[in-house]
């Protein structure tokens, strides 16, 4: 589920309005994107369980690098109810390599942008719920950097 949560997690911010740079195979981000004059450096994990740990390496990756970026860990909440939990780095920089409760994850987010995505993943998947098994990493990837 982690590479089709990176290219569902794509597909919302190429909703949302967002130019996708990047959709990594491998390596950090696992998303590069421009949004609203920024570009987002965002690490995307999937959890059914209630406690999360980030590594160095992941929070390295979405580290800004320039003025105009920011670093986002993108946690998709397989819930229920399913949500994504959008924080910034600047909120989880010094977590790396130890285990975090969901809830902690969830009282450092973003809630508007958390609640965006949310919102736009629902309505991707209910437009798509017939054909939803068919949305490989492959897929999904090469559709959210062609802009569709």
């Amino acid at each position: 589920m982690g590479y089709r949560a990176q290219a569902l997690f794509a597909a919302v911010l190429g909703r949302l309005g967002a130019q996708i740079e990047d959709v990594a195979r491998v390596g950090h981000p696992d998303v590069l994107a421009r949004l609203g004059g920024r570009r987002l450096r965002v690490q995307v994990k999937c959890t059914g369980s209630g406690t999360f740990g980030i590594s160095s390496a992941d929070l390295e990756g979405i580290r800004p690098a320039a003025a105009e970026e920011e670093g986002y860990l993108a946690m998709l909440d397989l819930g229920p109810p399913v949500a994504w939990i959008c924080v910034a780095y600047s909120k989880i920089r010094s977590f790396a390599d130890r285990p975090l409760p969901l809830a902690m994850l969830v009282a450092m987010a973003d809630p508007a942008f958390s609640d965006e995505c949310t919102g736009t993943f629902a309505e991707l998947i209910i437009e798509y719920r017939d054909s939803i098994e068919a949305f490989t990493f492959s897929l999904v990837r090469r559709r959210a950097l062609s802009g569709h």
